[in-house]
């Protein structure tokens, strides 16, 4: 691969090979109702809901009845309790999101605009936000020092070939340790309690192909990034970086101490996803 290139031309470059094959494809992705079409139908499952095909999903009908002791009222009470406490901290990460993605735009010659969600955050939300985007600079300043470059933020992908699609929320473009090559490197960044980060004695595994790793929200995101990946590279077949190599994903857990934590995902899972038959799955 010629490396004589710098990485911001190649980045470019990248982008308009995605936006011919997203073309071609008649990819779009609908943020209203968060809808994915391609080649003119909608029934394309995303990233997200591809997941749930390999770990049991939380059982909140039976959860909420048990710790309500069989009260209906009570377990009604519950569940709604939950489903706002999930849109709360939904709110509080969308908006976290939409600050830093914008900020890296700007760093890296802000080529396009920043779709904003819709989010509405207390004052709580917002102190607890503010401090997590002062980790999530930190560590868009550690990947600068990495030599990383932006490729983009929130890619549209989708192959019919795979059978879903999804949107990456960074991908980079990075030498090697020789200097010789460069490759693709997937970030994330999570905003959820450090809890669910945690194991404990009632933490089950995930399903085949990936029973030895745990059933929770880092075990989901160890999965979510590969298969991005896996997208990516194959919406570059057949054009000059159909070679090009996915050298990582990692998750940065922003946290309210205005921290992060760096989670690699484990070359096994990456190497398990790209080796998949993901039709075998989705067909079940």
């Amino acid at each position: 691969m010629n490396t004589t290139m710098k990485l911001s031309d190649v980045a470019k470059e990248i982008r308009d090979i995605i936006s011919q094959k997203q073309n071609e494809l008649g990819l779009t992705f609908e943020e209203e109702n968060h809808i994915y079409t391609m080649n003119g139908k909608t029934d394309y499952p995303s990233v997200s809901k591809v997941l749930k095909k390999f770990y049991t999903e939380f059982p909140t009908e039976e959860a909420a009845y048990n710790k309500a002791k069989g009260d209906p009222i009570k377990q009604q009470e519950l569940i709604a309790e939950w489903a706002a406490a999930g849109d709360y901290s939904t709110n509080m990460g969308s908006r976290v999101h939409f600050v830093l993605e914008s900020e890296v735009i700007k760093k890296h010659g802000n080529y396009k605009e920043v779709r904003q969600p819709e989010f509405k955050c207390d004052l709580t939300q917002i102190m607890k936000g503010d401090n997590m985007i002062v980790a999530g600079k930190k560590y868009l300043d550690l990947m600068e020092q990495r030599g990383a470059v932006l490729l983009d933020t929130e890619m549209v992908l989708g192959h019919p070939d795979l059978g879903y699609t999804g949107q990456p929320d960074k991908v980079w473009l990075m030498m090697n340790r020789d200097n010789t090559d460069f490759g693709i490197v997937i970030t994330d960044w999570k905003t959820n309690k450090p809890k669910n980060f945690t194991v404990t004695n009632f933490t089950k595994k995930m399903l085949h192909p990936f029973d030895d790793y745990h059933d929770n929200a880092l075990g989901h995101y160890y999965i979510q990034l590969p298969l991005y990946g896996k997208l990516l590279l194959k919406m570059l077949e057949g054009s000059k970086y159909g070679d090009i190599k996915l050298y990582g994903c990692v998750i940065s857990h922003l946290k309210e101490d205005s921290l992060y934590d760096e989670y690699k995902v484990p070359q096994k899972i990456i190497n398990t996803v790209m080796d998949m038959d993901m039709k075998q799955y989705l067909t079940k």
